[in-house]
């Protein structure tokens, strides 16, 4: 009976009846000490006295507050609800006499005392419970009705001890909740996190922006506490209740922006019943862009990779889900011309999301020539194809380290732009590119390197505590492909408004604390100094590009850049030189020939920029 009175949905029906019985055995006190009492005289007089306190006592909001945590407050609401209930039973029984008055006033004394008795021995019943189930102590940010409503869910699950609210509204500051004290996120708050031993701290609400949330999760991570988030209310409130859907902060919650959300619904049409080709479908941002176009319905999509295990693995799970969609899935490399022309003329394709390249810096330093024939021959090729089959859009996706390269991949994406932009100039099809920073979470990305570092009791290895990079999601960065592809003209280039760029070495110490450990206490962090090819800082746009606004205030539209012929052949002559196996010095030459701001940065080929 104990553990229902002290949960949410009972505790409401067990105070009425609590409370009945305690007015029902003051009245018998006071029968037992004086039986000719004038005041209580029948079953009925009894009766009416004891719905009357009741009735009182709710208008009064004596039943908002859970047993377990009567106040002070509470108990002065219950001497509220009893005066006003024997003002009127005085009515009632028309006491006019001093004798009427004193029956009344002993009646009041013995009926307050049952109540407010009955009420502390619950707490204190609710105290031991508590310490003898360890119950989880609890901090709620976020005072308002969200985490009202999280307050009671919790106490129903009676696995949870809300300690504490926090809110950022100060006319919420200082104030009491349910008998839960408001706090600021201040020095205060920090003591009683320590005086209380807090495990978990809980955002419930879903108006605070990617900065604050940042600083909530750094203020209370510095202590050991844990924290979470939970979803909107209807997601939770008849499922498997508030703690089964508690979410642990995760490290997308902590990009130093709000998260980048497109309406893409009103695209729709641009891929509803159409072929799609995605090439390089089976990595991070192939396979994600394919995962958002099976929401608008295309008649079929054509995904192609020369990676076999991730392209059967995409297989397999696409199939699963039973689309409607049709699939052609294509073991090829964007590089042989053959394969991508036979591609072109067994499908009639509507879009093209060429997504394939080598994208990492170390594996193509030291083989430029992979970088070249992948990244820009197979680009080439694929443009090529695309005009010469009249097909509407294409969308290359590129990188922030084409941007004053220091790199072969930089390097390799800047030309295969330039290509793409060069192509635009006089065809049909609307050839545009998207570039965008680091993808966290994406294959080779710092996200996982640091996750299995971390598992592994450390240490985790960043290359320079002044390193910083760009950051998005998976999520935003296909949002802004798909975008791209639907309202592009031909030869923009796209570029996301990525707000400041992320230091490595912070990442990492959020990442550590985001396990519940210490850095350079639990894991310690080491740096490795520049790898080959690696600056410390990266750029979105190059020296010859300004920025225009889009139609979206987060995207941002590079002006468009003419490149001669000339141009053109210095990069057909490369892609020609790669093919014959010329040395990597000659490749580098030539495309820094290509690109003058190509610039090599802990690298050997530094030599020739010399």
């Amino acid at each position: 009976m104990f553990e229902k009175i002290f949960k949410y949905h009972y505790s409401k029906k067990y105070a009425y009846v609590l409370d009945g019985i305690c007015l029902f055995l003051a009245i018998e006190v006071l029968l037992y000490l004086n039986g000719s009492n004038i005041v209580i005289r029948s079953l009925t007089d009894k009766i009416i006295f004891i719905v009357l306190a009741l009735a009182c006592l709710t208008l009064l909001r004596g039943y908002r507050m859970l047993l377990r945590f009567t106040t002070f407050i509470d108990i002065g609401k219950i001497t509220m609800g009893l005066v006003l209930t024997l003002m009127v039973y005085a009515l009632y029984v028309k006491a006019n006499t001093r004798a009427h008055y004193n029956y009344l006033l002993l009646l009041f004394y013995f009926s307050l005392s049952f109540l407010s008795l009955y009420r502390l021995i619950v707490k204190l019943l609710y105290a031991r419970v508590s310490k003898e189930q360890k119950l989880t102590a609890t901090i709620l940010f976020g005072a308002g009705v969200n985490g009202l409503m999280a307050k009671r869910a919790l106490d129903d699950s009676n696995s949870v001890n809300v300690l504490a609210f926090v809110d950022d509204d100060k006319t919420k500051v200082g104030r009491s909740i349910e008998g839960i004290s408001v706090f600021a996120l201040d020095e205060k708050l920090k003591k009683t996190v320590e005086q209380q031993n807090i495990d978990q701290v809980i955002i419930t609400t879903d108006k605070i922006s990617q900065k604050r949330k940042n600083e909530v999760f750094n203020f209370f991570k510095l202590q050991g506490v844990k924290i979470f988030t939970v979803p909107a209310l209807d997601k939770w409130a008849n499922s498997q209740g508030i703690v089964g859907n508690l979410k642990p902060i995760i490290i997308e919650d902590l990009l130093r922006r709000d998260a980048i959300d497109i309406d893409l619904q009103k695209n729709v049409l641009q891929y509803q019943d159409k072929t799609i080709l995605v090439t390089g479908a089976a990595g991070s941002i192939g396979s994600e862009i394919v995962r958002q176009l099976l929401k608008f319905k295309p008649h079929k999509l054509i995904l192609f990779d020369q990676a076999e295990t991730p392209l059967f693995d995409l297989k397999n799970e696409l199939f699963k889900a039973k689309h409607t969609t049709q699939f052609e899935f294509l073991l090829r490399s964007v590089s042989n011309y053959a394969s991508v022309e036979q591609c072109f003329k067994a499908h009639a394709i509507d879009v093209v999301f060429h997504a394939a390249a080598y994208k990492h810096v170390f594996m193509t330093e030291t083989t430029p020539a992979a970088a070249v024939l992948n990244n820009i021959l197979g680009t080439k090729i694929v443009v090529d194809l695309a005009i010469k089959n009249a097909v509407g859009n294409f969308v290359m996706v590129s990188t922030d380290k084409a941007v004053n390269p220091s790199n072969v991949m930089g390097a390799s994406k800047r030309i295969a732009e330039m290509y793409v932009a060069n192509q635009a100039e006089s065809s049909n099809t609307q050839l545009i590119t998207t570039r965008f920073g680091n993808v966290l979470g994406s294959n080779g990305s710092v996200v996982p390197i640091f996750k299995e570092q971390i598992a592994k009791g450390g240490p985790v290895t960043v290359t320079h505590p002044e390193i910083t990079r760009f950051f998005m999601t998976i999520t935003e960065a296909c949002q802004l492909v798909l975008e791209a592809g639907a309202t592009g003209t031909g030869g923009e280039i796209y570029v996301f408004d990525m707000g400041a760029p992320v230091k490595i070495k912070d990442l990492a110490i959020s990442m550590i604390r985001l396990s519940g450990l210490v850095e350079n206490q639990d894991i310690t962090i080491e740096y490795s100094g520049l790898r080959p090819g690696e600056k410390l800082y990266e750029e979105l746009l190059t020296d010859n590009e300004n920025l225009k606004p889009s139609h979206n205030e987060l995207i941002y539209i590079a002006q468009k850049e003419s490149f001669g012929e000339e141009k053109i052949q210095q990069i057909e002559r490369l892609i020609a030189e790669a093919d014959l196996g010329k040395s990597n010095d000659i490749l580098v030459q030539l495309m820094k020939k290509i690109i003058p701001e190509f610039k090599s940065m802990n690298s050997s080929y530094e030599k020739m920029d010399s």
